[in-house]
């Protein structure tokens, strides 16, 4: 009985941390999130999220970022190659390299 506690108890605690190694980012097209945007949400640490077939792949130009966060957006769909510098939160309104394919966020 006890070891069934203990179990259903971790299970909790791993679906509790689970649930916040996630966030939901916003990506626009427009300048000051305007335009076609997609909100995402991308695993922390260890998730690429690529832009494949959504109205922002290639042509990122704002983008919102919860408080705690930096996001960096990358040229290839593999998040490795040219891109941004990482990009803290809250985000900024007008992305300087704006043909980013790919995106990978990080707790700061």
């Amino acid at each position: 009985m006890r070891f069934t506690t203990v179990i259903l108890g971790l299970s909790a605690v791993i679906s509790s941390a689970t649930a916040r190694d996630s966030i939901t980012i916003k990506i626009c097209d427009g300048r000051a999130l305007a335009g076609d945007c997609i909100s995402p949400s991308i695993g922390i640490q260890h998730e690429c999220h690529n832009l494949f077939d959504t109205p922002v792949n290639g042509n990122v130009r704002s983008v919102k970022i919860p408080t705690g966060y930096r996001c960096r957006f990358w040229q290839s769909n593999g998040c490795n190659g040219g891109g941004t510098g990482d990009i803290q939160a809250p985000g900024v309104d007008d992305v300087s390299y704006p043909r980013s394919q790919s995106v990978k966020c990080y707790k700061n």
